[in-house]
């Protein structure tokens, strides 16, 4: 599977030495937790109170002793660790679990990095059952560079909402996290709820499952997440209102709220409808991603759309390769409610009508092998509407820069050059590198030992193009040193 890895040491060597010299905490807490005092028990629920701060040292181990909960009342958490010395929370029981971060009416300057949170379930009822892993309530924290993993929020009702992360009424930023192998009723790693704006940015989020609708993220009524840059892979979704990959449904006829869904690589989910991206009386606006792989039992295998004609979904500058499903296998509309949606300047596997549509295969450099990069001579070069395109949409899901003209390839697309491409990556083209001489990509000891070899003729070293092979094709070996870009 294609997957952006978190690395990480040896994270639990006191689970398995026996907790020696624990510190036990509960109540009202506020300082740091160092790493001298770790392993801090939780012996019952924590809250870090309004007004108050509790900084968490990289490296600390937070260990719960039962279902108890670490909640930021109205205060500061500064849990920040490093590569390799994480903070570790989790539960001593994982079949019973503990019960997460809870981040209510918080700072805005809650920083939770470099933490691995696991084990934490949500269960009960509603609200208390929402969110499992982290749930943020009415405030606008930073969760960054985490590994979220094994969580869980669900009960009888089927109220459970983000298995890794739920937010409500909030603009937090959600970036470079993995996201695996958590479960929830909507959303089993992410779900955006209520009012707010939360940016997802970066993450991997794989492996995850719903039982009601959104294998990996799901948006509910009033929300406005932007999603952009993530790696969506390998979700489920085993309910009736499907969304493998992603579920949105943010009420759009009513609250005028609707998600843009940016630069996402979506591959490889399932749900019984709407493999890739299910949109339900959504108003969801979709650029420069790729829906590739996903499938469906039932319908849309790639975009399955219910909706009325005033909340059509608008896909730009996407590719939807590869999907399969019962019926429509790219994209699906559900006809009882008489559903559309406006598909301009995408390449559809099989064709679907709109300008500047193409049905053409965009030669994935090696879809098997999980590279969904567009390879030289795709039609998907060069062939989008950069009038589709935000101002502040500027770097692919690599982060590499977008509007790249390939001066081999024809304009297809609309606007000024250079043109956008179709999909989540912007084809690169690379730069002219005459000091590689061996070719391999590298300037270095092997370029710099043809040009001694050839000194004083003529040559594939007469970088100068000159006639001889000099002092000056020496300079330029020793100029252009390391990598081609």
């Amino acid at each position: 599977m294609l997957r952006k890895i978190f690395t990480m040491t040896a994270v639990a060597p006191l689970l398995l030495a026996g907790h020696v010299n624990a510190t036990d905490v509960a109540g009202d807490q506020s300082g740091t937790w160092t790493l001298a005092g770790s392993p801090y028990h939780l012996v019952g629920d924590v809250r870090v109170p309004p007004g108050e701060i509790l900084t968490i040292d990289s490296g600390v181990e937070i260990i719960a002793l039962g279902h108890y909960k670490l909640t930021v009342d109205g205060g500061t958490l500064l849990a920040v660790g490093l590569p390799g010395a994480e903070i570790l929370m989790t539960a001593e029981d994982t079949g019973q679990g503990w019960r997460g971060l809870r981040i209510l009416a918080a700072d805005d300057a809650t920083l939770i990095g470099h933490c691995i949170i696991e084990y934490a379930k949500g269960t009960g009822g509603y609200p208390e059952v929402r969110g499992g892993g982290i749930y943020i309530q009415n405030c606008s924290p930073t969760v960054e560079y985490c590994l979220l993993r094994h969580n869980y929020s669900h009960n009888a009702s089927y109220n459970g909402t983000g298995g890794g992360i739920c937010t409500e009424s909030s603009d937090a930023l959600i970036q470079y996290n993995t996201i695996i192998d958590n479960i929830a009723d909507s959303g089993g790693g992410v779900c955006t709820l209520e009012y707010g704006t939360p940016i997802v940015r970066a993450n991997t989020i794989a492996d995850n499952t719903a039982y009601y609708a959104g294998g990996g993220l799901y948006f509910g009524a009033r929300s406005s997440p932007l999603i952009d840059r993530n790696i969506i892979e390998s979700n489920h979704a085993t309910g009736g209102w499907g969304g493998g990959g992603i579920n949105s449904w943010t009420s759009f006829i009513y609250y005028s709220t609707y998600a843009v869904i940016r630069n996402n690589l979506i591959i490889h989910n399932t749900a019984n409808d709407g493999g890739g991206l299910y949109c339900r009386y959504d108003k969801a606006v979709l650029i420069n991603n790729t829906i590739a792989y996903n499938s469906a039992t039932g319908s849309g295998g790639g975009i399955y759309a219910l909706n009325y004609p005033a909340q059509a979904p608008d896909v730009r500058n996407t590719i939807l390769w590869g999907n399969s499903a019962g019926s429509g296998k790219q994209v699906y509309l559900e006809g009882s409610t008489g559903s559309a949606i406006t598909v301009t300047y995408c390449d559809v596997q099989g064709g679907w009508s709109g300008t500047g549509n193409i049905n053409v295969n965009p030669n994935f450099a090696d879809a098997p092998g999980e590279d969904f990069h567009i390879a030289s001579g795709s039609p998907c070069i060069d062939a989008g509407t950069n009038y589709g395109v935000p101002r502040d949409m500027i770097v692919d899901l690599d982060g590499n820069p977008r509007f790249v003209d390939d001066p081999d390839t024809d304009d297809t697309g609309a606007g000024p050059p250079p043109i956008v491409d179709m999909g989540c990556y912007e084809y690169q083209v690379s730069e002219p590198c005459p000091a590689d001489i061996t070719g391999d990509d590298m300037v270095d000891v092997l370029d710099l030992l043809e040009v001694l070899g050839q000194w004083g003729g003529a040559g594939s070293a007469d970088i100068t193009g000159d006639g001889v092979v000099d002092v000056l094709d020496l300079l330029e070996v020793l100029g252009a040193w390391g990598p081609c870009r």
